[in-house]
Order: C-alpha cells, then sequence, then structure tokens
C-alpha cells in the first residue's frame, strides 16, 4: 500500500507540475479573472484589472479592451499597438500577468479522507480534486463506482478510479468545472464474511486478490485453545444456481506449518469463511450461519 501511495503522489505532483506550466501559457481569460499590466519605464500605466462580466478590461490610458477568450500574450500584443498609437509610446514592452483566476468551486464526498468544497484553478483535474480531498479511504471504496457530476448540467459521468490510479489510466482526468461534483461510493457488494472461532468475526471489503490468509488476518486471527485451523470452510454460491452453495474445506494449519500454499485459498466477493471449534464441525450448524449469512449480506453496510 506504501508504494501505491508514493506513486500515487507522485502522479498527482507531476499533473500539477504541468497545469502550472500550461495555465500561463495557453489559458485563455475568463469572466471574473484578474489581470495585472505592466509597461516597462512607465510605471503610471501599470494597473490591476478585472475582467468584467461583459468579458472587457478597463486599461489605464486606452480605455475599454476585450480580454475573455484571449491569452496573455494576445493582450499583451493588443496592449501594445494601443499604447503605441494613443500614447505615442515607442515599441512598448507590455507585460500582463494573472494576478487571480476566477473561483472555481467543486466538491468531493464519499469514502474520502477530507469530503467537503473546494477552490480550484483554470486547469485543474479529477486528480487535483482528489488531492484535496485528502485521498481515497481504498479499504471502504468502490473505485469502479465512482461518478462526476457536472455542475453545469445534469450530465453524470461515471468514474473508474481504480483504473487512474493504480493502472495509469488518465483518460478520465477531466478538467474540473464550476459547480463540479465528484462521488466516491461506499462498497458493498464486493465483501467476504468471517464467521466462527475468530477474535472479529464480521464482514470484510473484498479487495483482489484475496487470500484465506488475508480474511483470517482481517478477522484478527484465531482464538487461542478454541479454534481449529485445520478445519476452515469455505461457502461459496455456485455459479449459475443462486441461493445454492458448495462448502469447501481448507486446512490452515498445513499453510502455516509446512507453507502449504494449496491450502490458502483464493477467496471470491461473497465468500463466507468459517472457522471451525472442533475437529468434526457441525455440518449442519454451517448451513444455519451460511442462510444467516446472505440475510446479513443483503443488509448489511460497513
Amino acid at each position: 500500500m506504501r508504494a501505491r501511495a508514493i506513486l500515487f503522489l507522485i502522479t498527482i505532483l507531476g499533473l500539477l507540475s504541468a497545469n502550472a506550466l500550461a495555465q500561463t501559457d495557453t489559458y485563455r481569460l475568463q469572466v471574473q479573472d484578474v489581470v495585472r499590466i505592466e509597461v516597462y519605464n512607465e510605471a503610471q500605466i501599470n494597473a490591476v484589472v478585472p475582467v468584467g462580466k461583459d468579458g472587457n478590461i478597463s486599461a489605464p490610458f486606452v480605455g475599454t479592451i476585450h480580454a475573455a477568450g484571449r491569452t496573455t500574450a494576445e493582450l499583451e500584443s493588443d496592449l501594445a499597438i494601443l499604447y503605441e498609437e494613443k500614447l505615442k509610446l515607442r515599441t512598448p514592452h507590455v507585460a500582463v500577468t494573472i494576478e487571480q483566476f476566477r473561483a472555481i468551486r467543486a466538491s468531493i464526498n464519499g469514502m474520502v479522507t477530507t469530503a467537503g468544497v473546494y477552490d480550484f484553478r483554470p486547469g485543474d483535474t479529477v486528480m487535483t480534486l482528489i488531492s484535496k480531498g485528502g485521498g481515497i479511504n481504498t479499504d471502504r471504496a468502490d473505485m469502479r463506482r465512482a461518478t462526476l457530476k457536472r455542475g453545469n448540467s445534469r450530465e453524470l459521468i461515471p468514474m473508474d478510479l481504480h483504473a487512474m490510479m493504480y493502472l495509469q489510466d488518465m483518460s478520465q482526468n477531466y478538467e474540473i468545472q464550476d459547480g463540479d461534483e465528484l462521488n466516491v461510493p461506499e462498497e458493498t457488494k464486493n465483501r467476504i464474511l468471517v464467521l466462527g472461532a475468530v477474535v472479529a468475526p464480521g464482514p470484510y471489503p473484498y479487495k483482489e486478490p484475496m487470500y484465506l490468509a488475508d480474511a483470517v488476518t482481517m478477522a484478527h486471527g484465531p482464538i487461542p485453545i478454541r479454534s481449529m485451523m485445520s478445519r476452515v470452510w469455505i461457502m461459496r454460491e455456485i455459479a449459475g444456481k443462486p441461493g445454492q452453495f458448495q462448502r469447501i474445506h481448507a486446512d490452515f494449519v498445513k499453510f502455516i506449518r509446512k507453507g502449504d500454499s494449496s491450502q490458502n485459498l483464493e477467496l471470491m466477493p461473497g465468500d463466507l469463511i468459517y472457522v471451525s471449534e472442533t475437529n468434526t464441525p457441525d455440518l449442519v450448524q454451517i448451513s444455519t450461519i451460511l442462510t444467516n449469512a446472505i440475510f446479513i449480506f443483503d443488509r448489511i453496510k460497513f
């Protein structure tokens, strides 16, 4: 997990750096942006002005000029021509920089560290939004079923954040728009249930790939003296036969003491793991537990 976290952080930092460089070169001015105008050796002309609702700025000594939709370089060229024509300046060196970007606010909620509404700059992306939210709670999040709701419409975009974060698929790393809302839902389907002689029985999230040892660890291990780890049972629904289950036996002692990896069975979503208390588990009891487990799976959220 640490390696994944480091990789995620490196990715975010790289994207943020790229965005910062691109914003000043290709960014087209928007209403409510604020720009600084400076003319070399002409301090009286220098000013900080907002882009008004009509898309114009009020430039010192030359009046109104349209700015919205233009880059700072294009605006510099326009102003240079005007200052040369109206103020008779000889080849004026005009610099236009963005003093303040218009406010873009977007929100992130669900299975993240800090859900809330955050301010963004033009060019910021979904990855920036995730970073602002403190990252995803990967133990509880259904990362493949996130959604991005666009603030300027009813459009709901499905998001596979697992592919984005772990497979470096940046095709969904959309630019954030004002009013966007990213929802990272809780995982309620991909889970297993650990019951019987374990310290902390209950439902746990399934994370592919997952093995019997992972389930035992999540349940805080066996109960000393009571647990019979040589008699662990996995109840798994038979494909194509809803409500019918197969019982799979695993001798976990062989895995622990002899390194027999064949006993560390790979799990599937929906598996029920039962750790026996005796050498001869009561299969009727297991069937009863299985029936109860189905009821629990249908209703519990964690």
